[in-house]
């Protein structure tokens, strides 16, 4: 299985989200898996919020090293521009609040979890 990771586009987004994924801004990443879709992650900019996501399909999960690698890396971006970043906990997800944690997430409400500078 050959991999890829390409900017996201709008038409990632609508072939992932349909009609959702065409809503607030956003930056990110593809993956593509044998030139197939196979996740999508990055930043919405809703309302003065930056909102990290990621989402992936089975064929991606192989990847697991390269997908912490390139989040860290979006994140570390992210946070050189701003204070505050949320995302949310996915309970259907079993490894979500550990991964979170480890991109230095911390639970804010519920579902919702923050990381935010310290000044």
């Amino acid at each position: 299985m050959a991999h890829e990771v390409v900017p996201l586009t709008r038409e990632h987004l609508l072939e992932w989200y349909g009609d959702k994924g065409s809503g607030p801004t956003v930056r990110g990443i593809a993956g593509l898996v044998d030139g197939k879709l196979a996740a999508v992650a990055g930043f919405w900019f809703s309302g003065g919020n930056v909102i990290a996501f990621c989402s992936l399909k089975d064929e991606a999960r192989p990847y697991r090293h390269a997908i912490h690698r390139t989040a860290l890396s979006l994140l570390n971006d992210a946070k050189a521009r701003h204070k505050r970043i949320i995302a949310l906990c996915d309970p259907d997800e079993k490894t979500s609040a550990k991964w979170l944690s480890r991109l230095g997430f911390k639970p804010d409400d519920g579902d919702v979890w923050t990381w935010q500078t310290s000044d």
